[in-house]
């Protein structure tokens, strides 16, 4: 027989070690579930990333498909200047006689305009959290009765990135206090410049800024 005063193997767990498991077994799942939130919010910012890049590219694409072969000296204002221009009207070569005699359609516009819901005050009026935003609308037919205007984009900040209302080249690239549309001729070449925003969470806010060259029609 075993002595009495032998110990007995314990069975099952004593309530110190249930309490330290379970503790062990929250601090693993608390940082799994950190990790997750922490993916989760990447692929989201990421996924708001890429969408305004890809909206920015498809909206430079139709600008510069837009303003291709536009006539070199049908261009108002005069976007010859180190300002560029915002607002750009044009026209295209429609016919060509046999004297060389070009034939132009009717006036194009392509032209800046403050977002509907926000006011030119530096404060973010709708709760979008992009400040004085404007869109880019496109009409045509300018000055006639059937004048039609579409908007194109929306989320274009006021100024181009790394821009400041200062009167100086800010971002390096030869236009002064550039708008989030601008459009610049230098020679035959028509450079456009394009910046979108759109609000990524938390207060945050993407940005994404592309430019492209055309040539002039003579």
């Amino acid at each position: 027989m075993k002595a009495p005063s032998q110990i007995r193997r314990r069975s099952g767990f004593s309530l110190l070690e249930l309490v330290v498991a379970t503790a062990i077994l929250s601090l693993v799942l608390g940082a799994m579930g950190i990790v997750q939130m922490r993916t989760r919010d990447a692929s989201r910012i990421s996924a708001a990333r890429e969408q305004v890049e890809s909206l920015c590219r498809r909206t430079l694409d139709r600008i510069a498909e837009e303003l291709q072969g536009v006539g070199h000296s049908l261009l108002f204002p005069d976007p010859s200047t180190n300002l560029g221009t915002g607002t750009i009207m044009y026209q295209h070569p429609t016919a060509v006689s046999a004297l060389g005699v070009v034939t132009w359609d009717t006036p194009s516009r392509l032209a800046l305009a403050l977002d509907p819901d926000e006011q030119d005050n530096g404060v973010d009026d709708d709760g979008d959290t992009l400040i004085d935003e404007r869109r880019l609308v496109l009409t045509r037919n300018v000055g006639a009765l059937n004048a039609v205007s579409t908007t194109i984009c929306n989320g274009i900040p006021e100024l181009g990135e790394g821009e400041s209302a200062n009167g100086l080249d800010d971002n390096g690239n030869g236009v002064v206090d550039e708008a989030g549309f601008n459009v610049r001729k230098v020679g035959d070449l028509l450079t456009i410049r394009l910046t979108v925003q759109a609000p990524s969470g938390a207060g945050q806010v993407n940005t994404s800024s592309i430019q492209t060259s055309v040539v002039l029609h003579n």
